[in-house]
């Protein structure tokens, strides 16, 4: 049998004692060789006894100062040994479990098996049925913590020939998923259904709802170039009135966002931390693999408290073979998407969720490099939040700005919205719509939901009004997160063609029984639902045109020379909307800029009206969109671009893991 990681910790570890100091977010790099030779100088590390759980190790050629380690480790974290163990990385899984199964003399299976279809009750309890037991055994098992102990004494009071096998957690956890795809794509698909079918984008959508909304906007924009005087005034009026909505709702968040974001000393005892599951939802994401393994392992988390799972489609097999060539250090499961309809990013989340052992759910994006003490904050905020609070949201940064005024125009864009307009959403209690990444769940308020749409090609802004009307609270909070913003026109205008039609899908599903929206939201919050839908949405579709309107009438009618006193009242009506929409345009990106410190990109301001033309094509070829395929997730491709170098946390790169290598073949590699 092959211990290498074993033997590189032997020949490498250092003295190990009881009592260890609070680790930064690097691991520590052990001490040379000769320290393992010389008997530690602490008694107390050597007279407590090794947990049974990896006790069992020592026989098997694992050095007691291994198991020494990984019991002091584990008593810091909160956590059972053998999980400190197998994350921090001193016992590879195959060499844990093939010395269990040794141990207890049955056999070890290293090759695929199948399982009863018995879902997430056996990945809980650790063991399921040999689908066809023609080995001679009827049970697989792949334990962990106290299922260790419980399982040697039950294998030490049986008699005769074991009914059982051990194989890895990983190769386990496979064999049930894969027990019955069939039944993960139906559930992946149909979880916001079996909650609240009204709620659902394929069961609210229908082509007459999206033939309804194509004519109602075309009807409105024609009828602004009407020869017919009432018309044109009822139509740039009925717009006025939802566009000066939006332009309030626009400055009130920009005035309530000075006050302070939610923040708090993040938690240093690590037994206090609850298990994460950090979801990321990939696809031909080979080139970006690398880095994205970097950025987590820079997390300040405990190993043994994070569930990461990489959901890949099923023909995918680049992004598998990269994340495999390339994984991160801590504990990850690589997860398969059974084939099903549709194929877009909340399908795949939901994929993964009911298998989540997390009781916090992060969201993460293939490109983003968050800052390592991200989850930190989170759970400590979580922690000193009311359990209606259900997701915080940190901030996106874009990191490559300085390419060209696309991406200059893009970073301003974020720092206008998260920086200021979704900081003070949050301060005045309205909903959110949520950015598609670096958001923080309870599990809880997820499953009280149903999860993601999976039919909502912008899921995150469904997510965020669903919350939302069932009662729960989203908040931001202090950190950040680096992104990659598109750098060609053309990829610009598909990434914003997919978010304006999950945005039509949102505003569809969400306002077809308007009493019901203002039941579960309450007045106040419900129209700020309506002004924001007006300004993000209608803004960009019909904007345009009452601009192109009241241009003309300021060239050839009476907007600036109005003589009679209902043209009086109409032009001061126009020049104050103009004034308070450009401001309220202005404004955000200013504050923005200052508070990001973007100040370098203020010349990109002079592309504004390039950059707004661009959202008005995008807006309509997604109603486009809306109309022919309604659920088709237009990807945006990543790592194409060089991004600038950003600073996550004072003194820290991004694009440079600062973990010290604990073997000295990592160093190498």
């Amino acid at each position: 049998m092959n211990f290498v990681p074993i033997d590189s910790v032997a020949s490498s570890a250092s003295q190990i004692k009881d009592e260890l100091p609070p680790q930064p977010f690097r691991r520590r790099a052990f001490a040379d060789s000769s320290a393992v030779r010389r008997p530690s100088p602490s008694g107390a590390t050597a007279s407590r006894p090794i947990p049974v759980e990896i006790a069992f190790l020592s026989a098997h050629g694992v050095p007691e100062q291994v198991l020494q380690f990984a019991a002091a480790t584990a008593r810091r974290q909160g956590v059972c040994a053998d999980e400190a163990l197998l994350a921090e990385g001193l016992v590879c899984e195959d060499v844990f479990y093939r010395a269990l199964a040794k141990h207890l003399n049955v056999e070890f299976i290293d090759s695929p098996v199948d399982v009863s279809a018995s879902g997430v009750a056996a990945a809980e309890c650790g063991y399921a049925r040999i689908r066809e037991p023609s080995s001679g055994y009827l049970w697989l098992f792949a334990p962990s913590g106290s299922g260790v102990f419980r399982l040697m004494s039950a294998r030490s009071a049986a008699r005769g020939r074991p009914l059982f096998a051990i194989t890895t957690r990983t190769r386990f956890l496979e064999a049930v998923r894969r027990a019955d795809p069939a039944s993960v794509a139906r559930n992946a698909a149909f979880l916001v259904e079996r909650v609240d079918r009204d709620l659902c984008a394929r069961g609210g959508l229908r082509r007459g709802q999206v033939g309804l909304l194509l004519v109602a906007l075309i009807g409105l924009a024609a009828s602004l170039y009407a020869p017919f005087f009432f018309l044109r005034l009822a139509s740039a009026l009925l717009l006025a009135g939802a566009f000066f909505c939006g332009v309030f709702l626009r400055l009130f968040a920009c005035a309530a966002s000075f006050q302070h974001c939610a923040d708090a000393e993040p938690l240093e005892s690590e037994a206090q931390l609850p298990i994460y599951t950090i979801v990321l939802a990939l696809y031909q994401e080979a080139a970006v693999a690398r880095q994205l393994a970097r950025a987590i392992d820079r997390f300040d988390y405990p190993r043994a408290k994070l569930d990461i799972k990489f959901i890949i489609e099923a023909d995918d097999e680049p992004t598998a073979a990269a994340l495999r060539s390339h994984p991160p250090h801590a504990p990850h499961e690589i997860v398969i998407a059974p084939e099903g309809a549709p194929r877009t990013k909340p399908r795949a989340l939901n994929v993964a969720m009911p298998f989540a052992r997390g009781s916090l759910v992060a969201v993460f994006d293939a490109e983003d490099l968050p800052e390592p003490r991200q989850l930190r904050r989170a759970a400590t905020l979580f922690a000193a939040s009311p359990p209606s609070v259900a997701c915080l949201q940190a901030s996106l940064v874009i990191d490559n700005g300085e390419l060209n005024w696309m991406t200059a125009m893009f970073a301003l864009e974020y720092a206008a919205l998260f920086d200021v307009y979704n900081k003070g959403l949050a301060a005045m209690g309205m909903p959110l719509f949520l950015g598609g990444t670096s958001n923080h769940f309870r599990i809880e308020a997820l499953r009280d939901i149903g999860f993601w749409d999976a039919f909502n090609v912008t899921e995150d802004a469904d997510l965020g009004l669903r919350l939302a009307r069932a009662g729960f609270e989203v908040r931001t909070f202090a950190s950040q997160t680096f992104e990659e913003a598109p750098a060609a026109f053309g990829a610009l205008v598909r990434q914003r063609t997919r978010w304006f039609k999950g945005w039509m899908q949102t505003f569809i599903v969400h306002c077809r029984r308007p009493m019901r929206l203002f039941v579960d939201l309450g007045s106040r919050r419900a129209i700020a639902v309506l002004a924001m839908f007006a300004s993000g949405l209608f803004g960009p579709l019909l904007g345009p045109f009452l601009a192109a309107r009241m241009i003309y009438d300021a060239i050839f009618g009476a907007l600036l020379a109005p003589v009679a006193p209902f043209e009086i009242a109409l032009s001061t009506l126009w020049c104050c909307l103009a004034i308070a929409g450009a401001i309220s345009l202005i404004l955000p990106l200013a504050m923005g800029m200052r508070r990001r410190g973007l100040t370098r990109f203020r010349r990109a301001l002079i592309y504004l009206p390039l950059w707004l033309m661009m959202l008005s094509i995008a807006a309509w070829r997604a109603l486009y969109e809306l109309w022919r395929r309604p659920f088709h997730w237009e990807k945006t491709e990543h790592g194409l671009t060089m991004r600038g170098v950003v600073e996550a946390e004072k003194d820290v790169d991004p694009f440079v893991s600062r973990e010290e290598p604990l073997f000295d073949q990592e160093a190498g590699a």
